[in-house]
């Protein structure tokens, strides 16, 4: 008995549709696609009971003549390509020709098109041709997709609530509308207006239609061309600290989910806790990347991903920092920044310094910095003001001096004795010697006893803390053995701390400090260390016109 049989082509279609449209969202994305592909300038879209009802997508773009128009709805019919070389040389967004003959067959499908000559309509039903029809429109189609999946309930009930299916697709239609700024996009949900977006000149513009001004007054607009990569788009200041859902990732204008490249924008912005706000389009040779992923063409691979993403990590940290510095906080500064004169009063009171302090040329009037609470520096800047949380900025610069190997060591006068547990001198023993690398020098007397007679010079810190050192450590588990994980904790340990009272000169010397850093706007561990506020924002806090 044989039990291998071929699907009869009802079957055979429905799986395919099935690949292709998964729910509203699908519909409208294949559509908004088809319409950029027609250069559309104008696309507006309908959706009834979150799409499942009706989905309707109106276009200014070039239309089909009649015989185009039959033609589409069959299943891989396209004008993107003609052979499979034309695949490594993909510009648009279709090219399988599947998106068309996929809605029909899962819907009662209406579609009405004219290249500006000829007009026709095209009822069709579960993927079947009723009938075809003269129609008087200007040039530019209409899809209207009606009863989505009655024919394929199992697939429907699968669908959720009316509001979260139109969720999916405004949020949808919003990452293309921030892709093609030039574009008109309009969004009528169940007879209410959501967005009318009248063509702009920019992302950036595009996103302050969308996003609330928290978001986009803390937007960078990047430009940056190497060979034949290029990357434009968004990124957030450093200083952003707030929830969003701004974060797109194009490859030649189209949206893609692609993991590695998120990854490399958060790293970059070493691991904030709240993510920073993007919108990065990625233009390659259509030759060097793979968009025959999969059917919905929502994941592409670049075949040179190490160069891309390195690109894209090195244009964020040398453009959006750059830049960022120079808002906040002049850049002149730095050039004061002396850390040799600073470090007799950031290490510890027992420590005997190499020399003697140096006198701190400062430009600035005492009057100039504040400090909140003995926690929170405020500092004057061209634009506003900004408040520093003085531990975690003095954690930041700790950590960079501990990573780029820039640590001095400086004696104690009286060295601290410290007993260890079983456990802390097992992690002892294990991160000893790269320790020693970051300026912690130990002598070990008896079974457990061990004496640190050197720490770096700029740690303040005390015997409690440096007694917790090795207990944290060995709270990091597997982690103990990484660099970056000891150095975090070091910094942590060995910074000033909350309710430590600073003098104007240290409080500038560190603020001058942390804006030398590469990353002046988050600690080791994520948390933000700066908070701007422009005088125009202050000025509306206070009603100001």
């Amino acid at each position: 008995m044989s039990y291998v049989h071929i699907l009869n082509p009802d079957v055979r279609s429905k799986i395919a549709a099935g690949e292709v449209i998964a729910r509203p969202a699908s519909v409208v994305k294949e559509l908004l696609e088809n319409s950029l592909d027609a250069q559309a300038k104008r696309i507006d879209v309908e959706i009834i009971d979150g799409g499942k009802e009706k989905c309707l997508v109106n276009d200014d773009g070039k239309g089909m003549d009649r015989s185009d128009a039959q033609l589409a709805l069959e299943r891989y019919s396209t004008s993107k390509i003609a052979s499979i070389d034309d695949i490594e040389r993909i510009q648009t967004f279709g090219f399988r020709g599947e998106a068309l003959a996929s809605i029909a067959y899962v819907s009662k499908f209406e579609m009405e098109t004219s290249d500006g000559l000829v007009g026709t309509t095209i009822i069709a039903e579960a993927g079947s041709i009723k009938r075809v029809l003269d129609s008087e429109r200007p040039r530019g189609t209409r899809i209207k997709v009606s009863n989505l999946f009655f024919n394929l309930p199992a697939r429907l009930k699968f669908l959720k609530s009316e509001a979260w299916e139109r969720r999916l697709t405004i949020d949808l239609i919003k990452g293309y509308a921030v892709a093609f700024p030039s574009v008109s996009f309009s969004i009528v949900a169940s007879g209410r207006e959501i967005l009318n977006l009248p063509p702009g000149d920019s992302m950036h513009q595009r996103a302050r239609a969308l996003f609330s001004g928290q978001i986009t007054d803390r937007l960078t607009d990047i430009d940056f061309r190497l060979g034949t990569t290029h990357i434009t788009g968004i990124l957030s200041r450093p200083d952003l600290a707030a929830k969003h859902k701004l974060g797109y990732v194009f490859v030649n204008s189209r949206p893609v989910k692609y993991p590695r490249v998120y990854r490399t924008i958060v790293e970059a912005f070493h691991n904030p806790k709240y993510p920073p706000a993007f919108a990065i389009d990625i233009r390659v040779d259509p030759k060097f990347v793979d968009t025959n992923i999969h059917p919905t063409k929502s994941e592409v691979k670049f075949k040179d991903e190490r160069y891309i993403l390195d690109i894209l990590s090195q244009v964020i940290k040398r453009e959006i920092y750059k830049k960022s510095v120079s808002i906040d906080y002049d850049v002149r500064r730095r050039e004061l920044a002396k850390p040799a004169a600073v470090s007799e009063r950031f290490v510890q009171d027992a420590v005997v310094p190499d020399s003697g302090p140096e006198k701190l040329g400062a430009t600035h009037a005492p009057e100039e910095f504040w400090q909140l609470h003995n926690t929170y520096i405020l500092a004057q800047t061209k634009s506003g003001m900004i408040i520093v949380d003085q531990h975690v900025a003095h954690e930041r610069i700790i950590y960079e001096s501990i990573m780029k190997g820039r640590v001095r060591s400086q004696r104690l006068l009286f060295p601290i004795t410290i007993e260890l547990t079983p456990e802390e001198h097992r992690v002892y023993e294990k991160t000893k010697h790269v320790l020693t690398k970051m300026g912690i020098e130990f002598k070990e007397f008896s079974a457990r006893t061990v004496v640190i007679d050197s720490l770096p010079a700029d740690v303040r810190t005390d015997r409690e803390e440096i007694a917790g050192l090795f207990g944290e450590l060995n709270e990091l588990g597997d982690l103990v053995r990484e660099k970056e994980e000891i150095a975090r904790v070091v910094a942590c340990r060995g910074s000033i701390k909350s309710g430590q009272k600073l003098s104007p000169t240290e409080m500038q010397s560190l603020i001058d400090r942390l804006f030398a850093t590469e990353n002046p706007y988050t600690c080791p561990h994520g948390r933000p260390i700066v908070i701007r506020m422009t005088v125009e924002e202050l000025a509306h806090k206070f009603g100001r016109s």
